[in-house]
């Protein structure tokens, strides 16, 4: 009896070591946690500037004032810069429709002037002044050209530049003054008696040209637009007044100093406007940091599907005294499809959606070294795959430049190559452990 008992216990023993037997050699399906690979790993890269970027170039030159379809105005503006707006008019009418005594609409060709207003509508919010300033409007004696005319030449055209007789579209027949509070409105009007607002009914288009000028010292005033208007009575209802106007045919600025080139650094914005432009050298090995190398490896090969985000990293530089900028600037980012056309080559579509990167004029005002960061990450993820464009290799070249160009004479700077604060392209990057079975 007790050598059943034996026998019966040893063989269940010998059962359940056969059954521990079978379940190691199956600990690949283990739910151990010790046994499998932990989750992916995702690390931030800052690459530095020697290590991705070259061939950096600031041109200037796009487009020109006229085109921002508004006036400045500036005298000693922080010390440096002196702005003026120009503005020609068709002239005023002589006739107008009118109703007589029978109430009939007729044209009356016998209007008898009473004077007349030059009004400037003001862009306060864009405008830098710290209390009231007094303008000036005057006539001007010599043709310009709205397209092409700067503050010494008034016309710049077929490779010929016409100069002004004096620097700054003089000279000038000074009209009249106005005061401008900005406490009490964004507008300006400017009081024209009779003989004065009778010019602007001359069709010679010299008579019909002004300069509207700022004489207060060390103030900056945007010029959203401009009216000229006469007031007139009807010979048939002499107890009856109405306003005419003029309609306006040009209308720019011209300034003084025009800003150096920046040197190292980077511009972008201005009238004309600047571009930077740079070549880029996504690295297709790293190595590191640890925690990096510890997952999957180092050197490790950096594919597109690895990287989940890619920025330019800016650092902001006060920008050149007079034109520093008084309202958001938006700051676009393309692709540069030939970069041996440039400064004209042709440019690919807004890598950032909207205006751009919206910045605040305080950026450069103040304090320096403030991060902007501005996603590129479809054109890095390009570039390591390898997609062709149209045929051709994917583009390796960006450009900088304002999303509206040109959009006010002020810039945004930032710090260039060679500072401690050069642009950084920062790539945030995710692989898994890699898995290896016995």
């Amino acid at each position: 009896m007790h050598r059943v008992k034996r026998l019966k216990t040893a063989l269940l023993l010998g059962i359940v070591a056969l059954s521990s037997a079978g379940c190691a050699e199956r600990t690949p399906t283990s739910v151990d946690p010790d046994l499998l690979p932990s989750g992916p790993t995702t690390v931030e890269l800052r690459i530095p500037w020697q290590e991705f970027g070259s061939n950096l170039h600031v041109f200037g030159g796009y487009g020109s004032v006229h085109l921002i379809g508004s006036g400045l105005l500036a005298r000693s503006y922080r010390d440096v810069l002196d702005a003026r707006t120009l503005v020609r008019f068709s002239s005023l009418p002589t006739s107008a429709t009118v109703t007589d005594s029978t109430g009939t609409s007729r044209t009356d060709t016998l209007l008898i002037l009473r004077g007349g207003r030059f009004v400037a509508f003001l862009d306060s919010a864009s405008s830098v002044a710290g209390g009231p300033v007094t303008l000036e409007l005057g006539a001007l004696r010599q043709a310009w050209d709205a397209s092409t005319a700067t503050w010494t030449a008034a016309v710049d055209t077929g490779g010929k530049a016409t100069p002004w007789k004096e620097p700054g579209a003089g000279p000038v027949a000074r009209l009249t003054t106005a005061v401008w509070d900005p406490a009490k409105g964004d507008s300006v009007v400017f009081s024209l008696d009779s003989a004065t607002t009778a010019v602007f009914r001359d069709t010679t288009a010299l008579s019909r040209s002004v300069l509207l000028g700022m004489v207060t010292r060390g103030a900056r005033l945007a010029v959203r637009s401009v009216a000229l208007r006469s007031t007139v009575v009807p010979s048939v209802h002499r107890d009856t007044i109405i306003d005419v106007s003029a309609t306006q045919e040009a209308m720019t600025f011209i300034y003084t100093p025009a800003p150096p080139a920046p040197g190292s650094g980077l511009r972008v914005g201005g009238a004309p406007a600047w571009r930077t432009t740079m070549d880029l050298a996504v690295p297709a090995r790293i190595d590191g940091p640890p925690s990096l190398c510890a997952a999957a490896g180092c050197p490790l090969q950096l594919t597109h599907d690895r990287v989940n985000y890619a920025a330019l990293v800016l650092s902001t530089r006060r920008t050149d005294a007079g034109f520093e900028p008084a309202d958001s600037l938006g700051l676009e980012v393309r692709a540069v499809h030939d970069p041996s056309a440039l400064p004209k080559s042709p440019l690919g579509p807004p890598l950032v959606g909207g205006f751009g990167k919206m910045l605040g004029p305080d950026l450069f005002w103040g304090a320096e070294g403030t991060a902007v960061e501005i996603p590129i990450t479809g054109f890095v993820t390009a570039i390591l795959k390898g997609d062709s464009v149209g045929g051709f290799p994917p583009p390796r070249s960006l450009a900088l430049l304002s999303a509206i160009e040109p959009s006010s004479l002020a810039f945004a700077s930032f710090f260039g190559p060679g500072t401690p604060k050069a642009p950084v392209l920062r790539l945030i990057v995710t692989v898994g452990r890699s898995v290896e079975l016995p």
